[in-house]
């Protein structure tokens, strides 16, 4: 029997409208921008991604070389809980726009689908982060130095200072994502996603200080802040919560304070060397704890100002920032081990593998040069 037109068509797959939205902002491009680039009105792409009408066969052509996603992507439906995404820590809901929230906030979510992907084969580092009875409205500073203290001694970090903060939190079940994120106002973002606290933070950030800072401000609100909402009166509370919080975690009060023996920079530098912590992060932890008073604050600044190093400090590239290891290893050993080939990776996780590749640290590249085996002929054996 001949199959029917209407059978053959009503067997292709239908395209998801949400995937079309997801594959726009993922690339940062607004509904306007998406409708010039592909001729029609941005009325016509909100009712493409509201399933209102579908765009045509050509449309749909163009939209997935613009988005750079493979078919696949725009028919397959995501399997993921609606209720396991908190929303994303920005730190400026001003600076920051919206469609660049969008792009960095679809990278993390792919990240969690990477993530599940991976937990099917790899038992990825347990969760060990504090369970804490915290009101962020409540709270104060002294609370939130016994929870930075009470982080590190259930991690057992002891007093002094912090080297590789990705491999400690990478240890007790976050996971880092390090990619360039092309925004100037974004160094680092935090959210929940499906039970796992992630973090994502910019490969354009080298120092080790600064990058210290970043993921331990982003720890402070996956601990201080899971389960709120971020909005434009509470984000200055929570964004200094955090402040708070990574300058005890990463500057104890007690050990920090009994080193702070002069006002000079010269000092500071040493003690930026051995704490691996900007100049800049412990003035204001001087500050904060009333180290120094505001006369020596300010003199410590204007010294900053006079030596033209407030933007860019001594010794900001003399300690290079470890890279996340865990979901690259996870991934190259599924390979190497035999456990699965790259085109099952490629196809399972469902994206372009150049986006898999930058969320899980692998050379640009990498499935395109798998290694292949090379095949040594062996003569067979004498006929008897």
């Amino acid at each position: 029997m001949v199959e029917s037109l209407s059978g053959r068509q009503n067997a292709l797959r239908r395209v998801i409208p949400e995937r079309i939205r997801e594959a726009r902002e993922a690339r940062g491009m607004t509904a306007e921008d998406l409708g010039g680039a592909l001729g029609v009105s941005r009325q016509a792409v909100s009712q493409y991604e509201t399933g209102q009408t579908g765009p045509s066969s050509d449309v749909l052509s163009k939209i997935i070389a613009l988005t750079d996603q493979p078919p696949s992507f725009f028919v397959r439906p995501r399997q993921r809980r609606s209720d396991g995404f908190s929303a994303p820590f920005w730190r400026s809901l001003k600076r920051m726009d919206q469609p660049a929230r969008m792009r960095i906030g679809r990278r993390l979510e792919w990240a969690a689908d990477v993530v599940a992907y991976l937990e099917q084969f790899v038992e990825l580092p347990e969760i060990d982060l504090a369970d804490l009875q915290w009101d962020s409205a409540r709270g104060d500073d002294d609370d939130i130095e016994e929870i930075a203290l009470r982080v590190r001694k259930d991690w057992n970090l002891g007093l002094g200072p912090i080297i590789d903060l990705p491999a400690i939190l990478e240890f007790h079940g976050c996971i880092l994502i390090r990619e360039r994120v092309d925004c100037e106002d974004m160094d680092a973002v935090s959210r929940w996603q499906s039970g796992r606290p992630f973090i994502l933070y910019s490969a354009d950030v080298k120092s080790s200080p600064r990058v210290n800072y970043n993921l331990s401000h982003e720890l402070g609100h996956l601990i201080l802040h899971s389960g709120i909402e971020v909005n434009s009166e509470n984000l200055p509370r929570i964004e200094r919560q955090a402040n708070r919080f990574a300058g005890a975690f990463l500057l104890p009060r007690t050990t920090f304070s009994s080193e702070v023996i002069s006002t000079s920079i010269s000092y500071f530098k040493v003690l930026k060397q051995r704490w691996r912590v900007s100049i800049a992060a412990m003035i204001y932890r001087c500050r904060d704890l009333s180290i120094l008073n505001e006369s020596q604050v300010k003199y410590l600044w204007r010294q900053m100002n006079m030596l033209g190093i407030k933007k860019v400090e001594p010794f900001d590239d003399a300690f290079e920032s470890p890279a996340p290891k865990v979901l690259r290893a996870s991934l190259e050993m599924l390979v190497s081990r035999g456990a699965q080939v790259l085109d099952d990776i490629h196809q399972a996780i469902n994206l372009n593998p150049r986006d898999i590749e930058s969320l899980v640290g692998v050379p640009e590249g990498w499935f395109s040069t798998g290694k292949v085996v090379p095949f040594t002929p062996r003569p067979r054996a004498p006929l008897s």
